[in-house]
């Protein structure tokens, strides 16, 4: 670790003799402690993850990983939780509607017409043209 960046930065050389630590001690196969993984984290968002990195020895990519990790994690914890229902109406129905027409006369004869939406609008005319029309004699 450079002299000034160590002045500059005690915690940084006080995380640096625990890893070192930690190092001489470890079993081969051993995993960083997260408590020395959690203070890395604090240092690279202070002074910046390359200097951190090189400081402490640790891998670039993975104190980045971490960083971007606890600071997701921490977006998270942070952003307001509310209980109240939203409901978005988009003005989408979920299924086409479908325009039922159901006409009869005194005779009792029926005609049942199913329009898609769009032509509803037509609805009143195709109503009005088969009413005006004589119903056929036997």
């Amino acid at each position: 670790m450079s002299p000034s960046l160590r002045a500059t930065a005690p915690q940084l050389a006080e995380t640096a003799a625990a890893l070192a630590q930690w190092r001489s001690t470890r079993r081969r196969s051993a995993r960083i402690p997260e408590e020395l993984w959690s203070q890395a984290t604090e240092l690279a968002e202070r002074y910046g993850i390359a200097k951190v990195a090189v400081a402490l020895k640790l891998d670039y990519k993975s104190l980045k990983h971490r960083l971007t990790a606890r600071n997701a994690a921490e977006d998270a914890r942070s952003a307001p939780v509310s209980s109240s229902f939203v409901e978005l109406d988009l003005g989408l129905p979920l299924a086409p509607a479908v325009c039922v027409l159901v006409l009869t006369d005194r005779a009792g004869r029926a005609l049942r017409i199913e329009l898609p939406p769009a032509a509803s609008s037509h609805l009143v005319e195709v109503a009005r043209s088969l009413w005006q029309v004589q119903p056929c004699s036997r």
